[in-house]
This record gives C-alpha cells, sequence and structure tokens, in this order.
C-alpha cells in the first residue's frame, strides 16, 4: 500500500512541474508578444510625435525628437526620412550648413529614383542658391530637365548678373512649367532679365567732370559716403592752406600734397569707379525686383510632407 501512495504523490508531481512549466513558458512568451506591442507603439508614437513638432513650426525639438529616435533605432528604414526632417528643421531656423549635411545623409540612403531622394536635391540646390554658391547650382542643374531645378540656376545666374543665361534658363522653365502661376512670375522675371540690360550705363568721362567739383563725382556714381569724405578732407585741407601764420617747409607743402592726392584721387577714382558703379545699379535693380520675384516663389515643389510607412 505505502508503495502505490508514493507512486501516486510521485506522479502527481511529475504532473503538476509538467504543467507549471507549460504554464510559465506561455507566460514568458506572452510577455514577450506584449513587450513587442508596446515598443511598436513607442515607435510609432515618437514618429508620430516628430510630425508634430515639425508640422508645429517647434523645430529645435524636431531635430531633438529625430535624433532620439536616429538614437533608438538607428538600422530602420525610416532613417532617411527622419534624416529629412531633421535637415528641414534646421533650414527653418535659418542653419543652413547643418541643414545640408543632412539632407545629404537623407539622399546618400535612399535610390536616385525615389521621391525623397528628389526632394533632398530639390532642398540642397535651394540652400546653394540662397547661401550664394551658384557652382553648385549650376553643376546640379545644368543637365536636368527639370523646372524647378532650371529655375534656381536661372536665379543663380541672375544674381551672378549673367542676364542673358538667366533668361535662357527662366525660359526653358517655363516651357516645362505646367503651373501657370509659376509660367507667369518667369515671365515676369525674364522682362527683368530684358530691362536690367537696358539701363543706361553711367559714363566715365562726365563723371570725371563731376569730380571737378571735390566729390562731385562720387556723387555722380552714387557713392555718397566717399563723396562726404572726399568733399570734408579737400574742404579742412583748403581752410589749412589759407592760414596765416609763420610756415615752415613741413606745414607747408603736407597740406598742398594731401590737397593734390585727395582731389586728384576723387577724380581719378570717379573715372575708374564706372564699372563697379553700374554692378553697383544692376545689383540694386536685382534686389528690388528680388523683394517681390525670389526663388521662395518655387518653392512649391512636391516633397514629403510627413513620415511615411509608420509601423
Amino acid at each position: 500500500m505505502l508503495q502505490i501512495k508514493n507512486l501516486k504523490i510521485f506522479l502527481f508531481l511529475i504532473l503538476f512541474n509538467i504543467c507549471f512549466s507549460q504554464s510559465l513558458y506561455e507566460s514568458v512568451e506572452d510577455l514577450e508578444m506584449k513587450w513587442e506591442e508596446y515598443t511598436t507603439y513607442q515607435k510609432e508614437e515618437l514618429l508620430s510625435f516628430i510630425d508634430f513638432l515639425f508640422q508645429q513650426k517647434y523645430y529645435d525639438k524636431c531635430i531633438t525628437a529625430g535624433f532620439r529616435y536616429n538614437f533608438l533605432y538607428p538600422q530602420d528604414s525610416l532613417i532617411p526620412e527622419i534624416y529629412f526632417f531633421i535637415a528641414r528643421s534646421y533650414e527653418q531656423l535659418s542653419e543652413y550648413k547643418k541643414a545640408l549635411e543632412f539632407y545629404k545623409k537623407s539622399q546618400n540612403l535612399v535610390k536616385s529614383n525615389s521621391s525623397l531622394f528628389k526632394s533632398n536635391q530639390y532642398r540642397i540646390t535651394y540652400i546653394y542658391l540662397i547661401l550664394g554658391n551658384f557652382k553648385e547650382v549650376n553643376k546640379i542643374s545644368e543637365v536636368s530637365q527639370d523646372p524647378y531645378l532650371i529655375t534656381f540656376n536661372g536665379f543663380a545666374k541672375f544674381n551672378d548678373l549673367d542676364f542673358v543665361g538667366s533668361k535662357n534658363e527662366f525660359n526653358k522653365a517655363r516651357k516645362l512649367f505646367k503651373s501657370k502661376s509659376n509660367r507667369r512670375n518667369l515671365s515676369i522675371l525674364m522682362r527683368a532679365c530684358e530691362n536690367v540690360e537696358k539701363l543706361p550705363n553711367l559714363n566715365p568721362m562726365r563723371a570725371a567732370l563731376y569730380g571737378i567739383i571735390p566729390g562731385g563725382g562720387r556723387i555722380y556714381l552714387q557713392q555718397y559716403r566717399q563723396a562726404i569724405a572726399t568733399f570734408s578732407s579737400t574742404l579742412f585741407l583748403s581752410f589749412s592752406l589759407n592760414r596765416n601764420y609763420d610756415e615752415t617747409i613741413l606745414s607747408k607743402w603736407i597740406p598742398r600734397l594731401g590737397f593734390i592726392v585727395i582731389y586728384g584721387g576723387s577724380i581719378y577714382g570717379s573715372y575708374k569707379g564706372i564699372e563697379e558703379a553700374n554692378m553697383g545699379r544692376e545689383r540694386r535693380y536685382i534686389n528690388r525686383v528680388q523683394r517681390k520675384y525670389n526663388s521662395k516663389l518655387f518653392l512649391n515643389f512636391p516633397e514629403i510632407k510627413y513620415i511615411s510607412n509608420k509601423p
């Protein structure tokens, strides 16, 4: 009887152990599943948070959240898009060199035929344009048939005072655009290129003749600071020459030499400053044009607005 009783206890313990082990296994598996769901939820929430911060213009916080995502999920397939929104945030904060760095990082991680690659290309070209790196704009756009890139190249030439080349680029882009507003704005910019070429150039002989009056040549060239400096200096030296006191050799000739140098230099400077003055007039004209018709009008290119493919 004792043996049978011990056998029953032994079998009961085996059965209990099997059941307990099975229950424990299921609990661990269940916990793992729940943890996976929780981390996925966290990941999606962080992506949505990045979208929210960017749309609400909290750009510095968007950058921080983007770096946090990159730290938590460095191998994730959405890292190129995270880099893009980090770059967009830097751009909005006018930190253009940082923006350029992350646009390039994003672009290097995607295929050249993807929409994200093109979004980065537009932004990179635009930043080179506003940084004044016109050679890079030309390098990106010279063989392109994309109207936005061609337009940016037109602006690069416009700011580089190449008005014939600028007009040609604007005309090429105008033929490719479907948007009526873009075509209209490009037509206005083409007319601006024609008008700046018609600006009357200043006459070097006239500048020299006006220069007979101290500072007069500089006024003709619209170099008002130099005109005031020249007039004040010659006036002061004239008073020095007309003083009645015992003159030494130095006190006699230094004012005279100073007067000759300043007065003669003003006439010569007015004559030689024509090219610079004409360029200055052209720059003032294109700046007036671009107060209303600038490259920001053409930032309506297609690009990603939100992080896509969230888990």
